[in-house]
């Protein structure tokens, strides 16, 4: 008997790989859902424009995109005009995070920032944070992470702060900066907002090894009148690489 055998092909590297964008709404007051425009193009998820809730994200998590000058736009579901427009030169391979905050004004505008995300894996028993405050009325906000259980579930002790961390729209930000992720030990949290020695919030997170999130504080802080318990002061974590 003969026979013959042939190697199985070898895979390659996407010749134009995309680059990846996610888009995170924590603009207050808008009055519906935000729909997301590249390059004055609707983005379309499953076959139907972009979607994106208050305090959710981008489906998938992130679109895959043509790298280079891009423009990316917001407005709500049946706009005819963006709310807020910002441009960014995306890489290949790269992970971009667009975060929509502020309160919608009466012009019909809101803001944005545009931040890298590091996809590389953090060592073992690690992961990487950074801490974002997108509250417009809570001023200087710590967040105090308080470590209650390792990865495992263990108990054991420790904490992780972000002293001091003004709300994102008081100054021209800093885009480089914000991008940058602290590395912590993995395991359950208490968390505390602290607005001078006060705490204004409470909840608990759960960080898993080797993922990098965004920790945001977003929604009014209490005393703003008229505030809706779904826009009043709350923490979102965000996974960037699932």
């Amino acid at each position: 008997m003969n026979s013959c055998s042939k190697d199985l092909p070898v895979a390659e590297e996407d010749p134009n790989p995309s680059a990846l964008v996610a888009v995170h709404n924590f603009a207050l007051l808008v009055p519906s859902n935000l729909t997301v425009m590249l390059n004055n193009a609707n983005l379309s998820v499953l076959g139907a424009p972009a979607s994106i809730a208050y305090a959710a994200n981008l489906s998938g998590p992130y679109a895959g995109v043509k790298p280079g000058a891009t423009t990316i736009g917001l407005r709500t579901l049946t706009g005819t005009a963006d709310l807020v427009s910002k441009s960014a030169t995306l890489v290949a391979s790269s992970a971009t995070s667009l975060f929509a905050y502020d309160t919608l004004t009466p012009a019909g505008t809101i803001k944005a920032i545009a931040l890298r995300n590091n996809m590389t894996a953090p060592s073992a028993g690690t992961a990487n944070l950074r801490f974002l405050n997108f509250s417009p009325t809570s001023g200087v906000l710590s967040a105090v992470l308080t470590r209650t259980a390792d990865g495992f579930g263990v108990a054991t002790t420790g904490s992780s702060t972000f002293a001091s961390v003004d709300y994102v729209g008081n100054t021209t930000p800093n885009e480089a900066t914000l991008s940058n992720f602290t590395n912590i030990p993995v395991g359950t949290y208490s968390l505390a907002f602290v607005s001078g020695t006060t705490p204004v919030l409470s909840t608990t997170l759960t960080i898993r090894e080797g993922k990098a999130y965004s920790l945001v504080a977003r929604g009014y802080a209490a005393g703003r009148p008229g505030t809706s318990a779904a826009q009043a002061l709350a923490a979102s974590l965000i996974l960037h690489n699932p």
